[in-house]
């Protein structure tokens, strides 16, 4: 990396950093006035726990083959948060919500989910230890999508959450989840499995949403904070492509000439 690729990379981070600051801060003093943008997906979840609930149904969600300690401990950790939130709403019923995975690794990170929402409710005594469940198959496993199929059917699901990594294997799990009438919202960090996610999904999760579900279904400011700095710093990314384009553009519809004209107003301007 040389200088000033580093150069850029600092100046990235601290006016995130800043950013971030000045939002989380923003937003505890003024929480009203921090308007989110609206993602449909994070509407329609408290919906479909609170029929799941009225149904006398479990909750399906899964990681996937998302692990930890490998590539894709961002994403298993993302995934936990979303499942904690929508475990806490369906704690309350009398079915317990099912979280399933293909790598075990995931095994204490879902139990540990699991917990935290029971015992936020004050439930902690219900606490179903066996909702948590291995299917030992792998990455992009046809035989984790067939255990997954018949989950759907023999524990009477739903809704279903797949939010974690998972392959073009998602179709299978999804068409089944469709013939039963259960809803979906799928998600994957794989590329053929997000093709499918949109396709199949009643409300998709795109890319960076994974990891907001903390803001738009729990009450923490920090996370608020950082969902607005993600938006601002998009903005400034769009703004900074833009104006460059812009100026290229101008420059070549004024024959070469515009830095010649920038100039002549800077002198006018300042009385030269």
């Amino acid at each position: 990396m040389d200088s000033t690729t580093q150069v850029i990379t600092v100046l990235i981070l601290l006016l995130a950093m800043v950013v971030s600051i000045i939002a989380t801060q923003f937003i505890r003093r003024r929480r009203e006035l921090a308007t989110l943008r609206p993602i449909p997906a994070y509407a329609a979840l408290p919906l479909m726990v609170g029929e799941a609930i009225e149904a006398n149904r479990p909750v399906h969600v899964s990681f996937g083959s998302a692990s930890l300690g490998g590539s894709s401990t961002p994403l298993a950790l993302a995934s936990a948060e979303l499942f904690y939130q929508v475990a806490q709403r369906a704690s309350i019923g009398a079915a317990a919500p099912i979280l399933s995975m293909s790598d075990p690794t995931a095994i204490p990170l879902g139990q540990d989910t699991l917990r935290r929402a029971y015992q936020t409710r004050g439930l902690l005594e219900r606490y179903p230890r066996g909702s948590v469940r291995w299917y030992p198959a792998g990455a992009r496993s046809l035989a984790f999508a067939a255990a997954l199929t018949a989950t759907l059917g023999d524990d009477h699901i739903a809704h279903n959450i797949l939010i974690g990594s998972f392959g073009p294997e998602l179709a299978l799990v999804a068409e089944a989840a469709a013939r039963r009438r259960q809803g979906v919202i799928a998600a994957s960090d794989q590329l053929e499995g997000q093709a499918v996610a949109y396709a199949v999904s009643d409300q998709p999760l795109i890319g960076e949403e994974i990891f907001t579900a903390g803001a738009y279904l729990g009450a923490s400011a920090s996370q608020s904070g950082a969902v607005v700095t993600l938006d601002i710093l998009r903005l400034l990314l769009v703004l900074a492509l833009f104006i460059p384009t812009a100026i290229a553009v101008l420059d070549s519809i004024l024959d070469g000439r515009l830095w010649e004209s920038i100039g002549t107003l800077a002198r006018v301007l300042g009385g030269r």
